[in-house]
């Protein structure tokens, strides 16, 4: 037999490499894992499942939801941070754990900035300014001026030091000059029941959670925290229409581990945004009051980035900390 000459070994090798890319499997290879940072049946948990189930269909796999909650995230965000950064690993990375955490200083064993990649976005939470029915007003501009004749003698709650329903409220009385005290409980839901009773005033919580006490007559609604009106109450205007300018949605993403490659980045992201679009997700979303976004991973990277920083930005000007 002749020996091959250098321009046949080129197109050997040329043959070879095209067979080995059309025999690779197209990603997915195997189900994805999307962990979630807390128990099953909460609302995030609920809209990861919904997703995941949407998601396989478009992308013609399977997804895992792994519930791996405590530490405010950081079992789940170890988990994922060390894990193959091929697009296979996915967490839902939330406000509290992603912009808090850091912004309030929490030390954690991972970087939120570097060792992750923004994916897409899992959805936005809507957040209402809650009020005792106790307290003698109707409206935001109402109870502003209530305040601001009693500072320091009125209450507001929240589920905790340094949670979202905390630092929102924080954003409102920057943005007004009134002052209220501080109530941390250990839960939504035990402070939500001492604002029933008049124990405390005043509590951004998520719609969500809300809606049931509000359409009952158990608490007013101020106002909220979106950018527009909320379906589900929509004649309750948002705290920028009443002239405070505060827009804060609560939310959830989806990351993966640095370094994933940028064709599975783009088949992840074309693929969860396809669901957000899907009717049945919209539907079951809307049923969680959970308003579904479609953005790009480089909007959705800017989007933390910037929550990151006007949290940072507020901490520094009020002093939190997690001690307090």
């Amino acid at each position: 037999m002749p020996p091959l000459d250098r321009r046949t070994l080129l197109l050997a090798g040329l043959a070879s490499a095209l067979g080995a890319g059309g025999a690779r499997a197209a990603f997915p290879e195997r189900p994805i894992q999307l962990v979630v940072p807390f128990a099953p049946a909460g609302g995030t948990d609920i809209a990861a499942r919904r997703l995941g189930e949407t998601l396989a269909g478009k992308l013609g796999g399977s997804v895992i939801i792994d519930n791996r909650p405590g530490a405010n995230g950081i079992v789940a965000g170890q988990v994922v941070v060390k894990a193959l950064a091929d697009g296979h690993t996915l967490l839902i990375a939330t406000a509290a754990s992603f912009a808090a955490a850091p912004a309030l200083g929490q030390k954690l064993p991972y970087d939120v900035a570097y060792d992750f990649a923004p994916v897409a976005m899992l959805g936005l939470f809507p957040l209402v300014l809650n009020a005792s029915p106790t307290l003698p007003v109707r409206t935001l501009s109402e109870f502003i001026d209530y305040a601001g004749q009693r500072p320091g003698q009125l209450n507001f709650a929240s589920a905790g030091i340094g949670g979202t329903n905390h630092l929102v409220f924080e954003m409102i009385m920057q943005a007004t000059g009134i002052r209220l005290a501080h109530v941390p409980y250990r839960g939504a839901g035990l402070a939500a029941a001492d604002l029933i009773s008049g124990q405390v005033q005043v509590m951004i919580d998520s719609l969500a959670a809300s809606l049931g006490n509000l359409q009952g007559g158990k608490l007013k609604a101020l106002g909220v925290t979106t950018a527009e009106r909320q379906p589900q109450l929509p004649d309750l205007p948002t705290l920028r229409e009443q002239g405070v300018d505060v827009v804060y949605p609560g939310w959830a993403s989806i990351v993966a581990p640095a370094g994933i490659p940028a064709e599975t980045m783009r088949t992840l992201n074309g693929a969860i945004n396809e669901a957000m679009a899907d009717t049945t997700l919209v539907a079951r979303y809307r049923e969680l009051v959970i308003e579904p976004v479609a953005w790009s991973a480089e909007e959705t990277g800017a989007f933390m980035a910037r929550d990151r920083a006007a949290l940072s930005e507020l901490v520094a000007k009020t002093g939190i900390k997690l001690t307090e």
